[in-house]
């Protein structure tokens, strides 16, 4: 991710910093994680079209602050909301979705009793690019208002949208290629006479594309720590970065 920045939104009003945010971005997409992946995991993409994505650190006033950070640092985090996502078992609940074919947006909600859950998938395409995110936190107070401006669908509609959001989301150097067929893809089963079930991506495809990727780079970042005599700091960055590829690639595996 070379040409990726990485940075923290946080703020302080002088009783110590409270993070809202980690940020990765570039000219293709930006992608946001939650810092409180194991209460309200979240996960938001926004994807270029024609126009690039803002690719600059805001910068800080008054009580909100930025601050760029490591790109290990901000996978760290990425992997702790994905794999929380990976861990929800969402049978068993209520299922809607609220949406418009000629507005290209869909919202799909899905909510549990016992424990109590909402889980949150949105999808929303336009000129500039898409929007698609990922949310659950652990209350149903929203299951009124979502009730009233939404339609019920079937749980294994719902499994199949969460599932194809959740793949669209890890690989960030494929989403600009990849968003326009998952948008099309959950056009498709939402219709309430013959939803169309599909995927967005081929799974043996991308488990051997996605874990060759990640091993490639690990042994990138081996032989410069064996080559070069980088800072200590450097060198720290660098193994923190491998401990992550070895973590993202047990996460793929264990799904497989």
């Amino acid at each position: 991710m070379s040409d990726s920045k990485h940075y923290m939104h946080y703020t302080d009003f002088g009783k110590g910093p409270e993070i809202k945010e980690y940020w990765r971005i570039n000219k293709k997409y930006n992608i946001e994680v939650s810092p409180n992946f194991d209460y309200k995991p979240y996960i938001y993409a926004s994807v270029a079209r024609f126009t690039p994505t803002d690719d600059k650190i805001p910068t800080s006033f008054d009580c909100m602050k930025y601050k760029r950070i490591s790109e290990a640092e901000f996978t760290e985090y990425f992997n702790k909301n994905y794999a929380a996502f990976q861990n929800l078992r969402l049978r068993g609940g209520e299922y809607y979705v609220c949406g418009s074919h000629e507005n290209n947006s869909f919202s799909f909600d899905a909510f549990f009793e016992k424990p109590r859950l909402h889980c949150s998938v949105e999808c929303r395409k336009s000129i500039e690019g898409s929007d698609v995110s990922l949310f659950c936190q652990h209350t149903i107070s929203q299951r009124p208002s979502v009730k009233k401006k939404s339609r019920h669908v079937s749980e294994d509609v719902f499994l199949q949208v969460f599932k194809m959001v959740l793949e669209f989301l890890y690989d960030g150097s494929a989403m600009p290629v990849l968003q326009d067929k998952l948008i099309e893809a959950v056009k498709g089963m939402i219709d309430p006479e013959n939803p169309v079930m599909e995927e967005v991506i081929n799974q043996e495809s991308y488990y051997q594309k996605a874990r060759n990727l990640m091993l490639q780079r690990k042994e990138e970042i081996r032989s410069r720590l064996l080559e070069l005599d980088d800072k200590p700091s450097k060198r720290r960055e660098l193994r923190a970065q491998m401990k992550a590829i070895d973590y993202c690639v047990s996460v793929l595996d264990n799904n497989h």
